[in-house]
Order: structure tokens, then C-alpha cells, then sequence
């Protein structure tokens, strides 16, 4: 659950169906997105026409929500090309940087995006990540790994979320971090986790 609606993921070799389901004041509602690309809602079972634009949104909306619960099992997709950086010290800690973009053609909508992922070397655990993005307007994020916990051997993190200025460049975000420099935005939580194999 994140944020009082509950998500699922499915993935085979195949295929991978995302889904956001939520009580609202018109009943209950139930996403459905396949591949990243092929959107339906119902509302209390019953299909309901999607605007074009509105389906976009929704289909962004899920992603975002799902990609970054899924970090970093998503670094192996096929659109992620990883680019290692080298080496750095975040508050006195060993870490590989690996910057992340993504191919056109199976990188979604989203594929001009760039990461940086900051993987500590002793324990190959994703702890700080930042990416900049162009939809909206735009903007730069930096995210601290917190609540790292496994659930079946799944890694789960939660994330203190930071605003960063929009033209800073990725690398140097880590120290702005340490100099207490960002502005926390948001907490991504992620509760009622269960996982089950196929």
C-alpha cells in the first residue's frame, strides 16, 4: 500500500501487469497497466473510456509508484543502460556510482531521464539515488534509502524524498546532502507488503 491505495505487480519473462486499486466517492476503482504501455480502469468491475490524456497520466502515475518500489531489480531491465562512475564517500561510507539512462525504443515515455545510483560497496545495497526528469516542467530529486527490510527475501526500502535545484548536476548532489543543503519533500512509505512467486 502507498498512500491509501493498494498496488500489485506481476512479472514473468513475457510480460509484467501492474495494477492501483482505491475506494473513492464514485465506488471502487481498479487500474490496470500492462507493460507500461496498455492502460484500462474499471470502476466497481464495470470498464470505464479513458481519455487518451487521462490514460497518460494514470499510466505515469502507476509507473512512477511501482518503478521505484521495484529498485533495484529494475537496473536489469533491458532499457537501462549502467554506466559506472567510479568510486565516492557519502557520511564516511564506501560507494560505487552508476549512472542509469535508457534506450528510446524500450525505455518508455520517460526514456530522456537520467539516475545516479549510489551502491555501497560492502553490503550492494542501493542506499541514495538522484534523478532529474522533463515532464511537468521538469525537475532534479535525491532520495535516502530508509526502513531497509526484506519481505521473502525481497529487498523493500522506504525513501525521505528531497527537492534539489532544477540544473544541478547529478554527481553533486551527495554533497549537498552531507552539507544539510536539501529540503526534504516527502516520505515514499510503503506498507502491507507481501510477496508471493507465480
Amino acid at each position: 500500500d502507498f498512500r491509501n491505495k493498494a498496488y500489485s505487480v506481476e512479472r514473468s519473462q513475457e510480460m509484467y501487469v501492474y495494477t492501483r486499486s482505491f475506494q473513492d466517492s464514485v465506488g471502487f476503482v481498479l487500474d490496470k497497466l500492462v507493460n507500461s504501455s496498455d492502460f484500462t480502469r474499471q470502476i466497481n468491475q464495470n470498464d470505464i473510456s479513458v481519455t487518451e490524456e487521462w490514460a497518460g497520466k494514470y499510466t505515469s502515475s502507476v509507473n512512477s509508484v511501482l518503478y521505484f518500489f521495484q529498485i533495484p531489480y529494475v537496473l536489469s531491465d533491458p532499457a537501462a543502460n549502467k554506466t559506472l562512475l567510479g568510486e565516492t564517500v557519502i557520511d564516511g561510507k564506501p560507494y560505487w556510482a552508476i549512472k542509469i539512462t535508457f534506450s528510446e525504443e524500450q525505455g518508455g515515455e520517460d526514456y530522456d531521464d537520467q539516475y545516479i545510483y549510489w551502491i555501497r560497496k560492502d553490503q550492494y545495497s542501493v542506499d541514495y539515488f538522484a534523478y532529474n526528469y522533463t515532464v511537468d516542467g521538469g525537475g532534479v530529486r535525491f532520495r535516502e534509502a530508509i526502513n531497509q527490510r526484506r519481505v521473502d527475501n525481497l529487498l523493500v526500502q522506504d525513501y525521505i524524498n528531497y527537492e534539489v535545484k532544477i540544473g544541478t548536476p547529478l554527481e553533486k548532489i551527495p554533497e549537498l546532502f552531507e552539507q544539510g543543503k536539501l529540503k526534504e519533500l516527502s516520505r515514499i512509505i510503503n506498507e502491507n507488503i507481501s510477496v508471493s512467486q507465480l
